[in-house]
């Protein structure tokens, strides 16, 4: 029986309307727990070569898929396989597998669900959002691995549909995904992921609207006549939706097309306000592969280069050269435009054995970011600070240090600079000779001492994504206490205003890097209270240029201090709304 008309609020990881009927995917996706079947020491070689075989079947299948997306989409989507074949040939994850089967005299198949959730695990209390689906990734691969196991077919779901219609699922992994015949799915409605995972990453690529967030229960509850509308810009899913409503949509879709690409049109023009200010839009990226898309979109450069993708799933450490590599084709390839280097930032907690030597009960607030990289792994430190170091020759670099608490970890780091300059100098490498040095702003410590840190510094980069989170003491990935991470909250709000008042007084710049930076109501606010430059996704670059283009400095600096002068993170974000309506209707259904 067909649901009542309801809409549900879910959230938006890729633009645009989807109006159709359903395919519900409703079978478990991820690895299974098989039973703990034990085995004898006898039996271990024979296990140890079931498994071994499972892995190369294994990549095979994953080098196959990696070419049928390159060729059914982008090279660079290709790039998520490549991350799957990487788990498949670490040693690291295979080595806790075996550990189950030697030791633990497991079959093959339950040491490797325990392998799985073990390192699922360990992803899903890592602190970057990125990192966090990274654990999808891993029971993707891990479910494919157990089905060439058992020659079971565990890994994905059958779908047959006899004309376009809206996939939902509980949970649709990157594999399954990519496995989709495009021309019969019209979008995504997920209870998993978000905006970082894999499958919403495929789902912008293929230009399919996508929604992740649903009630986990909704897909068992629907059938293949309900007619859903997917609304990717807003997160609404609304299920059998009366003619008035599914009419209003179909215009919204229409209009939404005709703006999105007219605004793609405009990637040439400045994004300055009404008044002549121009504000920085750059642009945040995880691949050095990706720096034509960042040119596409009228980037003013790159604000925020990940790092720490250059240690992740592998058994031996990036080294000197091989990171030099990367960062000079990065300088090289932005043609003089500034490129921004995170140094490493990952969670206190063992993802990789390689660089933690204990794991900790909270890696929210324990040995993270720079904290790690001065008081245990300070060779990944001065190996990372040598490679940029000799790199910065070869373009506008600039590097900044994460989770910075204390003026304590500036000096030790602009200290370990003064040594590798020595160093270099000593064997005639050459280098640049005065780093661009930054810090994140992304604790309430940091943005009350900014006027402490700012002498000592060239640039502020505001993480807001941890910022909020250390702030309001929430974990953001906590669905119970979502209802509290609020950017435009004004005790939030008067931290970046603390950040760039002290920015002013020693004349540094100040950037904002967290997802708030692509938020088309908290822009006015971010700019009103000064901030110079906003980084994010290349896709959001057009919509927040159109946002700055379409009012004056003075309207933002107006809202900024209303919004300030709020008891609440409501009424704060109902002052850029007004100002939005206003002067920027159209963004708000993009």
């Amino acid at each position: 029986m067909a649901l009542p008309t309801q809409t549900i609020q879910a959230i938006a990881v890729s633009p645009g309307i989807a109006i159709g009927r359903t395919a519900r995917l409703t079978g478990p996706a991820g690895c299974l727990e098989p039973e703990p079947h034990k085995i004898t020491k006898d039996e271990i070689p024979a296990e140890l070569s079931r498994y071994s075989a499972a892995l190369a079947l294994t990549r095979t299948q994953l080098v196959e898929l990696r070419r049928e997306v390159r060729d059914k989409l982008r090279a660079q989507d290709a790039e998520i396989f490549d991350a799957h074949i990487m788990l498949v040939d670490d040693r690291t994850f295979s080595a806790e597998v075996e550990k189950g089967i030697r030791e633990k005299l497991f079959a093959a198949e339950y040491a490797l669900y325990l392998a799985c959730e073990h390192f699922a695990h360990v992803f899903s209390e890592m602190p970057d959002e990125y990192l966090r689906e990274r654990a999808a990734d891993i029971r993707d691969v891990s479910a494919r691995i157990l089905s060439n196991l058992t020659n079971i077919h565990v890994h994905g779901h059958e779908i047959d549909m006899d004309d376009r219609r809206i996939i939902v699922a509980h949970t649709l992994s990157p594999s399954e995904t990519a496995g989709l015949e495009i021309g019969k799915v019209l979008g995504f409605a997920v209870a998993t992921g978000s905006a970082t995972s894999h499958t919403a990453i495929l789902a912008r690529s293929m230009g399919l609207p996508a929604i992740v967030g649903i009630p986990p229960e909704l897909p068992e509850q629907l059938s293949a006549e309900d007619k859903l509308i997917v609304d990717g810009f807003s997160g609404k899913l609304v299920i059998n939706p009366d003619a008035r409503t599914e009419e209003a949509y179909r215009l919204k879709k229409a209009e939404a097309g005709q703006l999105r690409s007219q605004l793609e049109r405009e990637n040439e023009l400045h994004p300055e306000t009404t008044d002549g200010f121009i504000v920085q839009l750059a642009a945040n990226l995880d691949s050095p592969d990706k720096v034509a898309e960042v040119k596409r979109s009228g980037a003013s450069g790159i604000g925020l280069f990940r790092t720490e993708y250059l240690f992740m799933n592998r058994q031996k450490l990036p080294d000197e050269e091989e990171q030099f590599e990367v960062y000079k084709k990065l300088l090289v390839a932005c043609d003089n435009a500034p490129l921004i280097v995170r140094t490493l930032d990952v969670g206190g907690d063992k993802f990789n054995t390689n660089i933690y030597r204990t794991s900790e009960e909270n890696p929210f607030l324990g040995l993270r970011g720079i904290r790690l990289c001065l008081h245990e792994r300070r060779d990944i430190l001065e190996t990372q600070l040598r490679a940029l170091l000799r790199a910065g020759v070869f373009g506008n670099l600039r590097v900044m240090l994460p989770m910075v608490s204390s003026v304590r970890e500036v000096i030790e780091v602009r200290s370990i600079l003064g040594q590798l300059h020595q160093q270099l100098d000593a064997e005639g490498k050459e280098h640049v000779s005065n780093l661009s040095l930054g810090v994140m702003i992304e604790t309430p410590a940091a943005a009350l001492m900014a006027d402490k840190f700012a002498p000592m510094v060239d640039f502020f980069s505001i993480g807001t994504n941890d910022l909020v989170q250390y702030t309001m003491a929430i974990d953001r990935g906590n669905e119970r206490v979502a209802y509290l991470y609020r950017p435009s909250h004004p005790a939030i709000l008067e931290l970046i205003r603390l950040c760039v008042e002290a920015a002013k007084r020693h004349n540094i710049w100040v950037s904002v890097c967290g997802q708030v930076a692509a938020d088309v109501y908290m822009v006015p606010l971010l700019v009103g209270l000064g901030v110079h430059e906003l980084s994010m996704s290349p896709t959001s670059i057009a919509v927040v240029r159109r946002v700055i283009r379409s009012m004056s400095m003075y309207e933002m600096e107006q809202a900024a201090q209303a919004a300030l002068g709020c008891s609440n993170a409501t009424d704060a974000l109902a002052v850029a709304e007004a100002l939005i309506n206003q002067r920027a209707p159209e963004v708000v259904n993009i």
